[in-house]
Formats: structure tokens, sequence, C-alpha cells
């Protein structure tokens, strides 16, 4: 744990967890997560805490089942004092999305010191690409009237896949007429511009920002591990909402 200084005197203290997806050997593992997190709150709870990470808890945010792991997370708000910004003041429900798949298991929770620079909290859709079946949860935190922005991110447009309708897609393809008597690479050329053109009219693209990669403590080691526990949630998640 690292206590960075932001002003004279001042610091907060941030702690960042992982939950291991539920079963019996899990649980007893997220009991010691939890013992040692409460003694990191109590004992600097006279600082701003913000608690953020993968909880793997289901606390009934999209009306489904709590599950051993949100009864935790939900004890350890009540035991300490915390808020779940997610229920809260969350702008947007569910933190991550495969295919038909969506749950809300990633949280950030804070003290009440914590609380009273916190401006809002957003549960990303768009704007940040970063690769992974999870989405961003974005914080923003004043700290005497000063916001800090770290900038390592570009600006790119991708197509809004998520609400496409592929029915209307494939009618207005097949209303388009293009020329067949060219030879293979012109007609290769043609199709092409015309998936592109009926795209843009039925898709449409949005903005995002995906990660540059520069941050220093983004290292290959760490790349790979976040790939691993892609994986291994993938075979274990539990979190399909009906």
């Amino acid at each position: 744990m690292k206590c960075e200084k932001v002003q004279a005197n001042k610091c907060i203290i941030l702690v960042v967890c992982y939950m291991t997806t539920t079963g019996p050997l899990a649980q007893e593992e997220n009991v010691k997560k939890y013992t040692t997190q409460e003694r990191v709150v109590q004992e600097f709870s006279r600082f701003p805490v913000i608690v953020m990470g993968d909880m793997n808890g289901h606390v009934g945010i999209l009306r489904e089942k709590v599950n051993e792991n949100g009864r935790k997370l939900i004890d350890f708000c009540e035991g300490n004092e915390f808020e779940n910004l997610n229920v809260t003041i969350g702008n947007g429900l569910h933190t991550w999305e495969s295919k038909e798949w969506k749950a809300a298991i990633d949280y950030v929770l804070v003290n009440h010191e914590a609380r009273q620079h916190v401006r809002e909290m957003n549960v990303d859709e768009n704007e940040f690409d970063i690769e992974t079946d999870h989405r961003m949860l974005v914080l923003k935190y004043k700290w005497g009237g000063k916001e800090v922005m770290q900038e390592m991110s570009s600006v790119k447009e991708k197509w809004y896949l998520k609400a496409a309708n592929w029915e209307e897609f494939d009618k207005e393809l097949r209303r388009r007429v293009w020329n067949r008597n060219g030879n293979v690479n012109d007609m290769n050329k043609e199709m092409a511009k015309m998936l592109y053109a009926t795209a843009e009219q039925i898709i449409g693209k949005v903005k995002c920002r995906r990660f540059t990669g520069k941050a220093k403590w983004f290292t290959r080691e760490i790349k790979d591990e976040r790939m691993r526990r892609k994986s291994l949630n993938k075979k274990t998640s539990n979190a399909k909402i009906v």
C-alpha cells in the first residue's frame, strides 16, 4: 500500500482489490481478504479512503439475487460506514459484459472523508476502449478545488456494434446496386465501399478513448496477468442475468 501526498500533510488511501469467484475455497480466501481490507481501512480511517476493484459480488443492482460475495460486500460497507457509489450516485449499471451475459461486479467504495471530495462516478460505456469484458469505472474526484487528470489515451472512432440493427443492415445492403462486370480487384474494392457506406448509414460510429500504454507501471507481466485472469473469469463466471 502506498500513501501518495497530494497536498501538504494530506493523502488519499487507495485500496485496489480482487475477490475470488464463488466456491468453498474462494469464500475462505475472500474472508481473509476482507479481514485484511477492514484492518487497513480502520487503521487509516482519518484519511480519505477509496476501495475499488473486481469484487465478483452481486448486490441486487440489476435486480439479481445477492450472492455470497455480494453479502460480504454489503456487510463490509455497513460495518465500516462506506458508501457504495455504484448504488448511490453511479451513472451506469453493469460493469461486465460478454455477449448476452451482463453483471455488476466491479465497485467503487468510499468512506466519509473521501465522499466529500467525490463529484461523480460513471460506468463507462463508449469513451474508453480497454480491450476487456469489464467496463471502466470513472471517478471524478476534486481536492483543493483542482482536478488532477492523467492523459494516457488517444481519441479514436469505432463502430457502435452494441446497438447494431443487422436486419436493417442486410436490407440496405441488398438494396444497393453495384457493378458485377469488372475484374475481381475492382469488384472487391466496390464491395468494400458498399459495406463501409452501409455500415456508416445503419450502424454508425462513436468516439472513444484508447489507452496508449505509456504508463510506467503497465508492464508486460501485468498485461499477461490481466489476460490470464480474464480467461479464468470467462470459465468460472456464473453472473448471467435473465
